[in-house]
């Protein structure tokens, strides 16, 4: 196929991805509420069809036709677009986590530590726990609201929404895409543009950075650390190290690409300036409180609800096959010692597929957020640039080398895993005999009726209602203590109208910390 064909193949790939994108975006958002960025949503269909026309008339831009002079302007059109739409789409904080970093900036601008102050998310829903409350702590390191402070003073200067904010985490999802586009271009490599695509259609779909998902900013940081051997690679990782405890799943990763990949004198440079950067960053907040800093960076999502579409934790809450929370910590510990055996050992053949294991960590974790997989996909489209397509030839002894050590994974993980489920089974005493919906449809309210088959008080902690659309809906409740080998009867209620039943079909789960029971409901089956 002609250079020329394959790059005007891949610029009508990504007009249709951005139009698809575009249309999403208005589909999902409100246009009568929000219609300042419908419109600019709306406008950018032209940004649409100049790239169309690009690609059929690419001599109105160059009539060398300069393939990578082309690559730019369609490049710039595109992430400029993208640009401006998500700015126009920011009208809230969208998660939790940008709340929390608007309050840990103005704790710190008031002189007080973040790590031990108190947090409410007042305009988002909250992260609930087990145990019944909600999140209220900062978990995160400290770059993951340093980096805020430039616009968080320009917001106040300004009097401006806090939730601007995400602002930062666009321009860093534009950086990052143009950081992949710029190392395909150094290869002359029509792929490169494809790049943009994750823009449109990860970013702004699965991981929206105008909607408070800031994964982007650490991915960044660890393409660069990635990408140079110099100090400015060791400033990144220990940059993307301060900023999510995630990027820490890429580290020892990282830090064998770079021992193995590199000189030693570049090498002792980069590592160097990785733990200064670690120290600079951290270590401020360690000395003020270093008991309440310890405590909340390093810790486990497992006093946590459990939430995912995919991963081991899909098993769990789904009912099919419960586990102890602990096997979780277990589990995530074991398999990532056996892939950094698997990496460290075949390095010269897997050197370049170091993005792959945090992916594959990430499905053994309690909690699995889209991003935690999403995050790494952009950073495989490097690798891709960087590949040796002839692999050296090293001896592999498959019994000895691969087969004993996966051999023994597996054993562990299934007996470990069957006694951790028959442990959550035999002492679980939770179990729900009847669901009783109130009134009529869209349902605000719920008879449940449980029993407790241990030998002790049951404390109700948590109900959880889930429908077709929504897993996540943590509804309110009468507080109830059930007697041993008893059985009670709690009213739950839906705190908000959208959080309501509109289903015939819908699944209550009632959770005595981090112990639950399942029950579905067929609607049309209750007499």
């Amino acid at each position: 196929m002609d250079l020329q064909l394959r790059h005007k193949i891949l610029y009508i790939i990504l007009a249709s991805i951005m139009l698809y994108t575009l249309y999403l975006i208005n589909f999902r958002n409100n246009i009568l509420t929000h219609p300042i960025s419908a419109a600019i949503t709306s406008f950018s269909f032209f940004s649409v069809i100049t790239i169309i026309i690009i690609s059929l008339y690419p001599e109105l831009l160059d009539p060398n036709r300069s393939l990578s002079k082309i690559d730019d302007y369609v490049v710039f059109i595109a992430t400029s677009t993208f640009l401006i739409v998500s700015i126009s789409l920011i009208s809230g904080y969208g998660t939790d986590d940008m709340e929390y970093i608007f309050q840990a900036l103005n704790y710190l601008f008031s002189g007080k530590n973040p790590y031990l102050a108190n947090y409410y998310p007042y305009s988002v829903g909250p992260t609930y726990l087990i145990n019944g409350k909600i999140a209220s702590t900062f978990v995160y390191p400290p770059f993951s609201f340093l980096v805020y402070i430039p616009f968080y003073l320009l917001i106040r200067l300004t009097s401006a929404p806090g939730y601007y904010i995400n602002i930062v985490n666009v321009i860093f999802d534009v950086i990052l895409i143009i950081l992949i586009y710029l190392e395909g271009r150094k290869k002359q490599d029509p792929l490169a543009v494809l790049s943009v695509i994750f823009l449109y259609l990860l970013t702004a779909i699965a991981i929206p950075p105008f909607y408070g998902v800031n994964s982007v900013i650490p991915a960044t940081f660890l393409l660069i650390s990635y990408l140079r051997d110099d100090k400015w690679g060791g400033i990144s990782l220990g940059i993307a190290s301060s900023f999510i405890q995630l990027s820490w799943l890429a580290l020892p990763f990282i830090l064998i690409y770079k021992l193995k990949n590199s000189k030693i004198n570049k090498i002792k440079n980069y590592l160097l300036y990785f733990i200064l950067t670690i120290i600079i960053i951290n270590l401020p907040f360690v000395i003020l409180n270093y008991k309440a800093f310890l405590y909340n960076i390093f810790t486990t999502d497992i006093n946590t609800i459990p939430v995912g579409a995919l991963g081991l934790t899909v098993i769990n809450y789904a009912g099919v096959y419960q586990l102890e929370p602990w096997f979780f910590t277990f589990s995530e510990s074991v398999v990532s010692i056996f892939l950094i055996y698997i990496y460290y050992r075949f390095f010269e053949i897997l050197k370049q597929s170091i993005w792959i294991y945090p992916m594959i960590i990430s499905w053994f974790m309690w909690r699995t957020l889209t991003e935690y997989f999403f995050l790494w996909i952009p950073l495989l489209f490097v690798t891709i640039y960087k590949m040796d397509y002839k692999l050296p030839s090293i001896k592999i002894n498959i019994r000895k080398d691969i087969g004993v050590p996966l051999f023994i994974l597996l054993t562990l993980l299934l007996s470990v895993g069957v006694y951790a489920h028959e442990t959550y089974i035999s002492t679980n005493p939770l179990k729900i005999l009847n669901v009783q919906p109130l009134g009529k449809q869209p349902y605000s309210a719920i008879l449940v009726e449980v029993k407790n088959l241990g030998n002790k008080p049951l404390n109700i902690t948590l109900v959880r209602v889930s429908l077709p659309n929504n897993l996540n809906m943590v509804w309110n409740f009468t507080y109830t203590l059930i007697p041993p080998n008893s059985s009670s009867i709690l009213f739950a209620y839906a705190p908000y109208y959208n959080e309501t039943i509109n289903s015939t079909v819908f699944t209550v789960e009632v959770y005595s910390y981090y112990y639950f029971a399942t029950y579905k409901v067929n609607v049309s089956n209750i007499s």
